[in-house]
Protein backbone atom coordinates (compact mmCIF):
# COMPACT_ATOMS: atom_id res chain seq x y z
CA UNK A 1 0.00 0.00 0.00
CA UNK A 2 2.81 2.42 0.88
CA UNK A 3 4.44 1.88 -2.51
CA UNK A 4 1.15 2.48 -4.29
CA UNK A 5 0.89 5.82 -2.47
CA UNK A 6 4.44 6.76 -3.47
CA UNK A 7 3.63 6.14 -7.13
CA UNK A 8 0.40 8.15 -6.87
CA UNK A 9 2.39 11.00 -5.32
CA UNK A 10 4.94 10.81 -8.13
CA UNK A 11 2.17 11.16 -10.74
CA UNK A 12 0.40 13.96 -8.83
CA UNK A 13 3.55 16.01 -8.21
CA UNK A 14 4.61 15.66 -11.84
CA UNK A 15 1.14 16.75 -12.98
CA UNK A 16 1.53 19.86 -10.80
CA UNK A 17 4.93 20.63 -12.31
CA UNK A 18 3.66 20.26 -15.86
CA UNK A 19 0.59 22.36 -15.07
CA UNK A 20 2.87 25.16 -13.87
CA UNK A 21 4.36 25.48 -17.35
CA UNK A 22 1.16 25.27 -19.38
CA UNK A 23 0.94 28.03 -21.95
CA UNK A 24 4.62 28.88 -21.60
CA UNK A 25 6.40 29.96 -24.79
CA UNK A 26 9.89 28.88 -25.81
CA UNK A 27 11.05 32.47 -25.28
CA UNK A 28 9.59 32.60 -21.77
CA UNK A 29 11.18 29.24 -20.96
CA UNK A 30 14.60 30.75 -21.75
CA UNK A 31 14.20 33.96 -19.72
CA UNK A 32 16.63 34.20 -16.78
CA UNK A 33 15.37 36.93 -14.43
CA UNK A 34 17.77 39.12 -12.49
CA UNK A 35 18.88 37.29 -9.37
CA UNK A 36 18.43 33.82 -10.91
CA UNK A 37 21.08 31.53 -12.43
CA UNK A 38 18.73 29.45 -14.54
CA UNK A 39 15.55 29.53 -16.55
CA UNK A 40 12.42 27.41 -16.61
CA UNK A 41 13.78 25.15 -19.39
CA UNK A 42 16.82 24.37 -17.22
CA UNK A 43 14.64 23.66 -14.17
CA UNK A 44 12.47 21.20 -16.12
CA UNK A 45 15.49 19.38 -17.53
CA UNK A 46 17.14 19.33 -14.12
CA UNK A 47 14.05 17.81 -12.47
CA UNK A 48 14.04 15.08 -15.12
CA UNK A 49 17.75 14.33 -14.84
CA UNK A 50 17.87 14.45 -11.04
CA UNK A 51 15.02 11.96 -10.66
CA UNK A 52 16.89 9.38 -12.73
CA UNK A 53 20.23 10.22 -11.15
CA UNK A 54 18.94 9.43 -7.69
CA UNK A 55 17.15 6.25 -8.72
CA UNK A 56 20.19 4.95 -10.59
CA UNK A 57 22.82 6.46 -8.29
CA UNK A 58 23.61 3.29 -6.37
CA UNK A 59 22.76 0.64 -8.94
CA UNK A 60 24.73 -0.96 -11.71
CA UNK A 61 21.91 -0.25 -14.17
CA UNK A 62 22.12 2.21 -17.06
CA UNK A 63 20.55 5.61 -16.44
CA UNK A 64 18.00 6.16 -19.26
CA UNK A 65 18.44 9.96 -19.36
CA UNK A 66 20.11 11.18 -22.57
CA UNK A 67 23.83 11.64 -21.94
CA UNK A 68 23.88 15.22 -23.23
CA UNK A 69 21.28 16.20 -20.61
CA UNK A 70 24.06 16.06 -18.00
CA UNK A 71 25.94 18.85 -19.80
CA UNK A 72 22.77 20.92 -20.04
CA UNK A 73 20.94 20.21 -16.79
CA UNK A 74 23.41 18.62 -14.38
CA UNK A 75 24.25 20.10 -11.00
CA UNK A 76 26.18 23.37 -11.40
CA UNK A 77 25.23 23.94 -15.04
CA UNK A 78 23.47 27.03 -16.33
CA UNK A 79 22.08 28.16 -19.67
CA UNK A 80 24.71 30.84 -20.21
CA UNK A 81 27.30 28.05 -20.52
CA UNK A 82 25.37 25.79 -22.90
CA UNK A 83 27.43 24.67 -25.88
CA UNK A 84 24.52 22.91 -27.62
CA UNK A 85 20.89 23.54 -28.40
CA UNK A 86 18.67 22.44 -25.51
CA UNK A 87 15.55 20.34 -26.05
CA UNK A 88 12.28 22.07 -26.86
CA UNK A 89 9.62 22.52 -24.21
CA UNK A 90 7.56 19.85 -25.95
CA UNK A 91 10.41 17.35 -25.69
CA UNK A 92 10.93 18.17 -22.01
CA UNK A 93 7.22 17.91 -21.24
CA UNK A 94 7.02 14.56 -23.04
CA UNK A 95 10.07 13.20 -21.24
CA UNK A 96 8.72 14.33 -17.88
CA UNK A 97 5.34 12.67 -18.55
CA UNK A 98 6.93 9.47 -19.84
CA UNK A 99 9.29 9.35 -16.89
CA UNK A 100 6.41 8.77 -14.48
CA UNK A 101 5.26 5.71 -16.44
CA UNK A 102 8.83 4.49 -16.86
CA UNK A 103 9.47 4.69 -13.12
CA UNK A 104 6.20 2.92 -12.35
CA UNK A 105 7.13 0.08 -14.74
CA UNK A 106 10.83 -0.14 -13.87
CA UNK A 107 10.62 0.37 -10.11
CA UNK A 108 6.99 -0.09 -9.06
CA UNK A 109 7.44 -3.79 -8.34
CA UNK A 110 10.77 -3.33 -6.59
CA UNK A 111 10.51 -0.19 -4.51
CA UNK A 112 11.51 -2.15 -1.40
CA UNK A 113 14.55 -3.65 -3.14
CA UNK A 114 17.88 -2.83 -1.52
CA UNK A 115 20.22 -0.58 -3.49
CA UNK A 116 23.69 -1.94 -4.24
CA UNK A 117 24.85 0.30 -1.41
CA UNK A 118 23.13 3.01 0.68
CA UNK A 119 23.25 6.61 -0.51
CA UNK A 120 25.24 9.24 1.35
CA UNK A 121 22.00 10.18 3.12
CA UNK A 122 21.54 6.59 4.31
CA UNK A 123 18.69 5.69 1.96
CA UNK A 124 18.90 2.01 1.09
CA UNK A 125 15.79 1.29 -1.04
CA UNK A 126 14.11 2.88 -4.04
CA UNK A 127 11.11 3.63 -1.80
CA UNK A 128 13.41 5.69 0.43
CA UNK A 129 14.92 7.55 -2.54
CA UNK A 130 11.63 8.60 -4.17
CA UNK A 131 10.54 11.09 -1.47
CA UNK A 132 13.91 12.82 -1.77
CA UNK A 133 13.20 13.34 -5.47
CA UNK A 134 9.73 14.70 -4.65
CA UNK A 135 11.29 17.25 -2.32
CA UNK A 136 13.79 18.25 -5.01
CA UNK A 137 11.07 18.61 -7.64
CA UNK A 138 9.09 20.80 -5.23
CA UNK A 139 12.07 23.11 -4.74
CA UNK A 140 12.43 23.57 -8.49
CA UNK A 141 8.67 23.94 -8.87
CA UNK A 142 8.91 26.92 -6.52
CA UNK A 143 11.65 28.38 -8.69
CA UNK A 144 9.55 27.86 -11.82
CA UNK A 145 6.66 29.71 -10.18
CA UNK A 146 8.98 32.55 -9.12
CA UNK A 147 10.38 32.87 -12.66
CA UNK A 148 6.85 32.92 -14.10
CA UNK A 149 6.01 35.77 -11.73
CA UNK A 150 9.13 37.62 -12.87
CA UNK A 151 8.08 37.10 -16.50
CA UNK A 152 4.62 38.52 -15.76
CA UNK A 153 6.13 41.52 -13.96
CA UNK A 154 8.40 42.21 -16.91
CA UNK A 155 5.43 42.04 -19.30
CA UNK A 156 3.48 44.50 -17.13
CA UNK A 157 6.44 46.89 -17.04
CA UNK A 158 6.80 46.76 -20.82
CA UNK A 159 3.12 47.57 -21.31
CA UNK A 160 3.31 50.73 -19.19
Amino acid sequence: MRNEILLKQLAAFRHNTLSAVEGLTEEEADFVPEGFNNNIRWNLGHIYLDQYDWLYHKTREDNPAPRHYRELFGYGTKPENWQQTPPTLEELRNRLMEQVQFIEQAFGHRLDQELDEPTELGMSTFAEVLPRTFYHEGLHMGTIIAIRKAINLQKQTQVK
